[in-house]
């Protein structure tokens, strides 16, 4: 009976460090793969801004300063979102240079607790008054499918941190250090 205790025992151990194993494991995969994703949706609709800007040479001027800010302000705000989904507020995940946005608005965006919500308004603004000064030439259901694209990239952000923020259940992670501190106690 002492060697079916102690098989019973060793079984619960094992299953819970490999149940432990695969869950880190398979969260870790998921939460990167929801930021590749938001990044890519970012990208598409990014792209379909630089594809519809205007080719009217008067507007020259006004398409390059908006695909140079557009540029900054999307470094910025996948930079926001490594921070915020990493917890680590240094310098780690830097950003293109951020010329174009005056030095008031940068310090409100680093100071912040929703710098990922502020630099996504910057951008989606931006493409607004844009739109609106036809430096961008695009039909409103393209226009709106940026805008779409935009948002399922935040949802998918907001995944991510989602597996950051909230921990290993409780009540497996007792056990298992119960168990491995019985193991090493005999």
């Amino acid at each position: 009976t002492e060697s079916t205790g102690w098989g019973m025992f060793t079984f619960i151990l094992g299953f819970l460090v490999v149940f432990r194993a695969q869950l880190s494991y398979s969260r870790y995969w998921e939460g990167i793969t929801l930021v590749e994703t938001a990044c890519a949706v970012w990208l598409n609709g990014c792209s379909n801004l630089v594809a519809f800007c205007s080719s009217k040479p008067e507007k020259q001027q006004e398409v390059d300063d908006f695909q140079f800010l557009l540029s900054r302000l999307m470094s910025l705000l996948v930079s926001c979102i490594m921070r915020d989904i990493s917890g680590l507020d240094d310098e780690r995940f830097g950003y293109l240079d951020l010329e174009g946005i005056d030095l008031d608005s940068i310090e409100y965006v680093e100071k912040s607790a929703s710098r990922i919500n502020i630099a996504l308004q910057w951008v989606q603004r931006l493409v607004i008054e844009k739109a609106r000064d036809e430096v961008i030439n695009v039909p409103p259901p393209i226009l709106s499918r940026v805008f779409q694209e935009f948002s399922v990239g935040y949802v998918k952000v907001v995944d991510a941190k989602k597996l950051s923020v909230v921990p290993f259940p409780f009540q497996f992670a007792q056990a298992r250090l119960c168990a491995t501190r019985a193991i090493g106690g005999l």
